[in-house]
């Protein structure tokens, strides 16, 4: 038996049909590596597309990168986005060529962009334009712009030349349109974000707001860093009272809504008042209002504001009074008492706070407004001392107080002539203002 090798002819390189397979299998090769180097290219620049459109969170900034870039992976004439980040907005940007603006006609179904909407299949136009807003270019190309599955736009391509685009072109659209998406996507969740953290600080703002309007800056701020407020003995602070003459008569004379509203009207000048003069409100008990100077911040010109504020009260109801008279409305006459002396303040509660002021100085200030007389304002001996020097005031006497026994009283009626600036003793000059920093500084002298 022979060599089963010999019964087969041996290979030889110059058989005549490799010879002529060799030169086009060659070509083939070529063809294919220079279409696999182009194709890779362009897969890069669709990755440094990428990369530049992600180094930003603004839309009009990515759409502005993807315009410019763009042209390193096709051929066109006309380059836009169809954007709908949102169900109630959407807009056509044009990002190379002449502006087109957006119409009815532009994402009706039977066009190629809203087919591309519809379906969410890319759109190849190879020759001619079923696209009325791209009826001037033969080839076209509309590739969805999808997010969380959804078709939020598309981003669409055009040119003159008739078939210009092939299926490979259509490949780099929809890899360019993936990266455009997820782009858009990320933009969309920061601007959420964004718009989220706003109304997060927002209502943060209206909670600090509700709660500095029931407690003192210095008390809410103690609140929010420790959960709690401790009590602050006060060796001075001044208490202001002030209450309606015959309130509850008079009242009956008014709907409800009328009286709430003459209420808020006067309450709110009486909160600006006492705002330009430092005193701290506390609280209003029906038709009693109730503020204290020299808390929680201590002065020494506590008493001498409370005076300030209530001569400028006592005004402002005198007006008032007038102009009820001429519309022939009823009227309220105001007391206003006050009374200098120790306190201790804090905050109470656990769901509603109240900064709330105790002791013996508090309810003699209450006794300064029950015994006062209409339209006057009626202060203790101890307040006298305190504001004395810049006021005029009439001494009372001994007027008998309910559980506090007799009690020195004086009216106070106008600023002193040498310290007023007007002829009524309202408001103060300038020497008023020299003493007052001075008293204010621990200088008086």
């Amino acid at each position: 038996m022979g060599n089963t090798h010999d019964s087969f002819p041996p290979f030889d390189s110059s058989n005549e049909l490799e010879k002529q397979a060799r030169e086009p299998l060659l070509l083939i090769a070529r063809r294919l590596l220079a279409e696999a180097q182009a194709l890779s290219s362009r897969i890069a620049a669709v990755n440094e597309i990428a990369t530049a459109i992600n180094r930003t969170l603004d839309i009009d900034e990515i759409l502005r990168v993807v315009g410019k870039q763009a042209k390193w992976l096709l051929d066109f004439e006309h380059c836009s986005v169809y954007i709908c980040t949102d169900t109630s907005s959407c807009r056509l940007v044009t990002l190379f060529g002449d502006p087109v603006e957006l119409t009815a006609t532009i994402v009706a179904e039977d066009s190629p962009l809203g087919r591309a909407m519809k379906t969410g299949q890319s759109q190849l136009i190879r020759e001619g334009s079923p696209s009325v807003f791209l009826h001037s270019y033969a080839s076209q190309i509309f590739v969805p712009l999808q997010s969380d599955r959804q078709v939020i736009g598309t981003i669409n391509f055009a040119t003159t030349q008739a078939h210009a685009y092939t299926l490979e072109d259509l490949r780099i659209s929809y890899l360019l349109a993936l990266q455009v998406s997820a782009a858009i996507r990320n933009a969309s969740g920061f601007a959420q974000l964004n718009q989220l953290y706003a109304q997060l600080e927002a209502e943060k703002r209206k909670s600090e707001q509700l709660l500095l309007n029931v407690l003192p800056v210095r008390v809410a701020d103690e609140l929010k860093r420790t959960g709690r407020v401790k009590p602050v003995h006060y060796d001075s602070a001044s208490v202001l009272f002030t209450d309606f003459k015959d309130f509850t008569q008079l009242a009956e004379q008014l709907t409800p809504e009328d009286l709430v509203n003459e209420l808020d009207y006067c309450f709110s000048c009486f909160d600006m008042l006492i705002e330009t003069h430092k005193l701290e409100k506390l609280k209003t008990i029906g038709d009693s209002y109730m503020c204290v100077g020299g808390i929680p911040t201590p002065n020494r010109t506590h008493a001498i504001d409370a005076v300030l504020a209530a001569l400028q009260i006592q005004a402002f109801m005198q007006w008032r009074r007038l102009e009820k008279i001429k519309n022939n409305h009823p009227y309220w006459e105001v007391r206003i008492g006050i009374h200098s002396g120790p306190l201790l303040a804090g905050a109470i509660g656990h769901n509603k706070f109240s900064y709330d002021v105790w002791g013996d100085t508090v309810n003699t200030a209450s006794r300064m407004e029950s015994c006062g007389v209409c339209g006057n304002i009626n202060i203790s001996k101890a307040t006298f001392e305190l504001v004395k020097n810049f006021f005029d005031c009439e001494y009372r006497g001994k007027v008998n107080a309910k559980n506090k026994g007799d009690i020195d009283m004086y009216l106070v009626t106008r600023l002193k002539k040498c310290f007023s600036l007007d002829p009524t003793g309202l408001l103060p000059n300038e020497d008023f203002n020299q003493l007052y920093a001075a008293i204010q500084s621990g200088h008086p002298d």
